[in-house]
């Protein structure tokens, strides 16, 4: 017969059931006017905690069992229900206290995972970025160049939008050999270089829909 040797979480679920029997040993020996009914909780949480939802729930049943044993030996009840009313009472309890520490336990290794997910997007853009000198594209993992904006667009959630600084109009006009416009042209131009205007991606957008309809 092969020997299938315990994980880490059965040795851990060996030991709490074990402090559950020497819990109910002590609440029996010390008798029904001390109650240890607290201390119940305490390896079901662990349990919650350190094994899974599942095994939780079986210690709940376990400290509910022993409890009542333990009860029931202290002292008699004057009728059955009275000792299965309490009992039931009593799982109820500890299957509340498992099923939260469970869903603690759950919620906070999901948010510890967003926030990994978080600092290695961080990470990812904070690192060296190869950009050509001259057109300013970005080389991407795989080797691809690709432009600045789609580049962020892509690992980000910002979008970019193109406008001309004044400095670039001056230039653009000193280059076209039309330096000194008319006021009202040269006015018109200064508010043209206020404007932004969208990106290529979500400009072919805009066409191909006009163009559909």
């Amino acid at each position: 017969m092969k020997h299938v040797p315990f994980s880490k979480h059965d040795s851990i679920l060996v030991v709490i059931a074990l402090s559950v029997v020497l819990l109910g040993f002590v609440d029996y020996v010390t008798g029904y006017e001390l109650g240890f009914f607290l201390f119940y909780f305490l390896p079901i949480a662990i349990a919650a905690w350190k094994v899974g939802t599942i095994s939780s729930y079986l210690i709940s049943i376990l400290s509910s069992i022993v409890w009542s044993l333990s009860d029931i030996s202290s002292h008699p009840y004057s009728s059955v229900s009275f000792a299965s009313w309490n009992t039931i009472m009593r799982l109820l309890c500890f299957l509340i206290i498992a099923h939260f520490t469970s869903k603690i336990q759950f919620l906070l290794g999901k948010n510890r995972e967003l926030s990994q997910d978080l600092i290695s997007q961080v990470e990812t853009l904070s690192g060296l970025i190869p950009i050509c000198a001259t057109c300013k594209k970005i080389r991407d993992d795989k080797g691809d160049w690709q432009r600045m904006e789609e580049y962020f667009e892509e690992r980000t959630n910002a979008q970019f939008t193109h406008g001309l600084c004044p400095e670039c109009v001056d230039k653009l006009l000193k280059e076209a050999g039309v330096e000194n416009l008319p006021q009202p042209a040269g006015r018109l131009l200064g508010t043209a270089s206020k404007q932004t205007f969208p990106t290529r991606k979500s400009f072919r957008g805009r066409s191909q829909g006009v163009l559909l309809k």
